[in-house]
């Protein structure tokens, strides 16, 4: 007999962001900035990040393939001859991106998915971030399980539709997009914060953040939890 929705149903289901939860994403623009500065030179890098923020600003989100698209659009080819357009574009498609994960970050994602359902829920443009993804290998160690928003937090309904569970957990470095989701699910959320990266501490230093429900200051230490921890209600671990 088939079973119920409600009887196969995960008891947790994890949403788990990647670029400074689970890839240690300051350091991968570093990187890339450096590279750029050697096939692009100092004035058209600066072009580059200059178009990647006002982009950024636009869509409230990153989009690689965007700003490039923009550099290409608004250099003329005697500044920027296609070959080195192409070698500033491999660049990003090329980059070793499973070398960028945080110590432990697969073997938590492992650990969750013993104690749930694990799902990746990513902010970020469809091209790049889920190449991103796909070659760090996250997509594989949650079985395919990837979802990638402009605003993840908007579409709260249609995810747990996707991958529906008894109780939901959010694993994220940004304490404004855990509290855009906590103030929409009370109770049926957990929200756990992870202290890595530059959002992380520029969340931390405005007046009145919200204190999310578990705080950690590694990815890896949620291998010490255990489902209780996700479900229990008060103080923060």
């Amino acid at each position: 007999m088939s079973q119920t929705k409600e009887e196969s149903m995960p008891a947790l289901v994890f949403w788990i962001d990647v670029d400074n939860t689970l890839l240690n994403n300051d350091h991968v623009k570093a990187e890339l900035e450096s590279e750029l500065r050697a096939v692009l030179g100092e004035v058209l890098t600066e072009r580059f990040w200059s178009l990647y923020e006002a982009v950024r600003h636009e869509r409230g989100v990153v989009d690689i393939p965007q700003a490039l698209a923009r550099l290409r659009a608004q250099t003329p080819l005697q500044e920027l001859p296609e070959v080195t357009f192409r070698h500033a574009c491999a660049l990003f498609e090329q980059y070793p991106f499973a070398a960028a994960l945080y110590p432990e970050a697969r073997e938590t994602l492992e650990h969750l998915s013993r104690l749930g359902l694990t799902v990746i829920v990513s902010d970020g443009d469809h091209l790049f971030q889920a190449e991103k993804i796909v070659n760090s290998h996250l997509a594989e160690a949650v079985g395919g399980r990837v979802l990638i928003y402009d605003h993840k937090e908007r579409h709260l309904e249609e995810t747990m539709g996707r991958y529906p569970g008894e109780h939901y957990v959010a694993i994220d470095d940004r304490l404004d997009l855990l509290a855009a989701c906590k103030s929409q699910l009370g109770e049926r959320l957990t929200t756990v914060f992870v202290h890595q990266g530059r959002h992380a501490e520029e969340g931390l230093q405005r007046p009145g953040h919200y204190q999310a429900d578990r705080s950690v200051e590694a990815i890896g230490e949620l291998r010490r939890y255990e489902a209780a921890d996700f479900l229990l209600a008060g103080s923060n671990h």
